[in-house]
């Protein structure tokens, strides 16, 4: 089955899109695989057409990707990222995610389709009028809908076989186990937010080595002067480089996830209100000296069981859908999809 760029459009401002529905819950992780290049399906042989850039095949039937909106996908990828993460590694990365979330919506949409999943009607018609809505009439979708071979039926089964696909996703998610008292206060305590201060050196992942000395020495010479009571938030300002150097590098409250993993492993490891951690930290901007302001308080315990549950249960689903690909093929165009998957 080939998906229509138009549908995609049509549905994008309602979440039913093929590619969307992949996303919602399905990040798919790093399950079991059953191909020796770390991917949980298959890998057929290589496309010959040019303008295929994946073809997934099960059975449930197959999906075509063409290489058109496949390349349109991936450039918007790329369009997230700073300049200094576009590399061959972060490419490899969106792509072979790009062909996972695929293969996992083809899946998906079988199994669904396969197991008659339940689709309440009057919601259909309510997203289908939403759609109508967007067009001055009736006729003008019409037409859009013409112009890539559709109906306004075709449509209403579009939207149909995506709601039937959302429910089934709803019903792997139902099957998470709910997190226990002591889970819950452990996991209060590792996402709790903290405060601190912070001094950044420059010397970047591509800074020559005479640099990366030169900051690490700085680096090591103001942590010392810190421990010897100079004033920090003085220390920051005058030799910051960054962004916060004129608030005395103070950062806020911030959890561990809204930091670079160097940067949140040696702030959280800070114990009380005003230690120094004892080395210059490196991250991809350069090295940082890091005072802790606040430490703490645990998140409550009413949103941490919130926010468990709402991981859980897209783990549920994304374990689910590891599994489904495990019997579904992808043949990619090693041209149009850099992803790694054939052996050079």
């Amino acid at each position: 089955m080939r998906i229509s760029p138009l549908f995609n459009r049509l549905v994008h401002c309602l979440g039913l899109s093929v590619a969307a529905l992949a996303l919602v819950l399905t990040g798919c992780g790093s399950g079991g695989s059953s191909s020796s290049n770390g991917v949980p399906y298959q890998v057929g042989d290589p496309l010959s057409d040019s303008t295929l850039a994946v073809v997934v095949s099960s059975q449930y039937g197959s999906d075509t990707l063409t290489a058109r909106q496949y390349q349109r996908r991936s450039k918007m990828q790329m369009q997230r990222l700073s300049p200094n993460q576009r590399n061959s590694d972060t490419l490899q990365s969106i792509h072979r995610d790009l062909v996972r979330r695929f293969a996992g919506g083809h899946m998906l949409r079988g199994k669904a389709q396969a197991e008659d999943v339940a689709v309440d009607s009057a919601q259909v018609n309510r997203r289908l009028q939403q759609i109508k809505q967007r067009y001055q009439n009736q006729a003008q979708l019409k037409k859009q809908l013409a112009q890539n071979n559709m109906t306004m039926d075709s449509l209403r089964s579009y939207i149909a076989e995506q709601l039937q696909t959302q429910a089934l996703q709803q019903q792997m998610a139902d099957n998470a186990e709910e997190p226990t008292s002591s889970e819950v206060e452990s996991y209060s305590q590792e996402n709790r937010r903290i405060r601190a201060q912070h001094i950044l050196l420059r010397a970047g992942q591509n800074a020559p080595q005479s640099k990366v000395d030169s900051a690490r020495q700085a680096a090591t010479a103001l942590i010392d002067s810190a421990q010897a009571g100079a004033d920090f938030g003085a220390l920051a300002r005058r030799h910051s480089e960054g962004p916060s150097a004129s608030e005395g590098g103070d950062l806020g409250f911030f959890t561990k996830d809204q930091m670079v993993d160097s940067f949140s492993k040696a702030a959280f490891a800070l114990a009380d209100s005003g230690d120094i951690a004892s080395e210059p930290v490196r991250t991809r901007y350069g090295f940082h000296v890091i005072r802790l302001t606040n430490a703490g308080e645990p998140m409550d315990t009413s949103k941490a069981r919130q926010q468990m549950m709402q991981e859980r249960r897209k783990q549920a689903v994304d374990t689910e859908v590891e599994k489904l690909m495990q019997d579904a093929t992808v043949r990619v165009h090693p041209d149009v999809v850099q992803a790694g998957l054939y052996e050079e």
